[in-house]
């Protein structure tokens, strides 16, 4: 691990702390901690998250972020663990993973998860959709704020159908879990966005 900006003596009880995971090449916010494996010049700590984040005390971040990271690691139990150590009460992971009917994901060879509606629930042990999952492979009790899908498309004239489908499968849980079980494959999402809070 290097600490390239001395960044971890930085950390307050009085300021919001806030964590980017796997940023690579753009940060999301100027006053945050960035961590990735590749020293670029937007990363403040070269750590490799798979090997934990040892180096943050309990309890100290206030949020969490990644976007296109969660993916890529190889054992998410411990990787959400670590998140879930470091969060104060309160605290948020947020972010985004590509979803499993993604027509690109399986292009990615460095693509190592799948995720859908219900993942994330697997980290928590009270669940808001009508399809249970098991609660006793882990220790995470995440409070699921908001699981939504988004819809999208590199060809610019798609995105207006493509946003009218992100209003329609995501107005409730309901629709949410009828999208993901019949029509995910004839309505492709490209990710998922998610709120967990601990």
């Amino acid at each position: 691990m290097i600490d390239k900006y001395n960044k971890l003596n930085n950390l307050s009880c009085d300021k919001k702390n806030i964590v980017e995971l796997g940023c690579g090449p753009s940060r999301m916010f100027n006053h945050s901690i960035t961590i990735d494996k590749i020293d670029l010049e937007t990363v403040d700590i070269v750590a490799d998250i798979n090997n934990g984040l040892e180096f943050i005390p309990d309890n100290t971040i206030d949020e969490v972020y990644s976007n296109h990271f969660l993916e890529h690691v190889q054992n998410l139990e411990f990787v959400m663990s670590e998140i879930y150590r470091i969060l104060k009460p309160g605290g948020r992971k947020i972010g985004t993973v590509p979803h499993f009917s993604n027509p690109h994901f399986y292009s990615d060879y460095t693509h190592i998860h799948f995720f859908g509606l219900y993942s994330f629930y697997y980290m928590t042990k009270i669940s808001s959709l009508k399809r249970k999952v098991p609660t006793f492979y882990n220790n995470l009790n995440f409070i699921v704020i908001d699981v939504r899908f988004r819809f999208y498309s590199s060809f610019k004239i798609r995105n207006h159908i493509k946003k009218i489908y992100q209003i329609i499968f995501n107005m409730n849980g309901y629709m949410k879990e009828y999208y993901e079980e019949n029509l995910c494959y004839i309505f492709p999402a490209n990710e998922i966005y998610f709120v967990l809070e601990k």
